[in-house]
Order: structure tokens, then sequence, then C-alpha cells
């Protein structure tokens, strides 16, 4: 399953990933540590991905305002 996600330095703390479907959120030492944490919390709590999972009608698209 495919989830989009937004990267975020955290000034001086390091990184935030966060996946505003799942509403989850993991830090890191890194952008990739971030993501890796990201991942590891959503393997943990499977249920997270439970309603975007089930919403076979959603789409999610970017668009440039």
């Amino acid at each position: 399953m495919e989830i989009a996600i937004t990267t975020e330095r955290a000034d001086d703390k390091g990184w935030i990933a966060f996946a505003p479907e799942v509403r989850a959120t993991a830090q890191g030492a890194s952008e990739e540590e971030a993501k890796e944490n990201l991942r590891a919390l959503l393997k943990r709590y499977p249920d997270l991905l439970e309603e975007p999972r089930n919403a076979s009608g959603r789409r999610v698209e970017l668009i440039r305002v």
C-alpha cells in the first residue's frame, strides 16, 4: 500500500515525517530515519492503515495553487 507523506526539517531537532491520511507522525535525526520510523510505526500499528485501505472510492491528487 502506498500513502503520501510529508517530511520537514525540525530546526536542530532532526526531521519529521507526517502521513496525514493515517494521522501518523514520526521523527528522526535524518530525513531517512524519520521515514523509517514512520514505516516502523505503521507496521507496529497496522490498524492505522484500515481507513485508507477500505476507502476504495477515494483518490488522492496533488494540485498546484
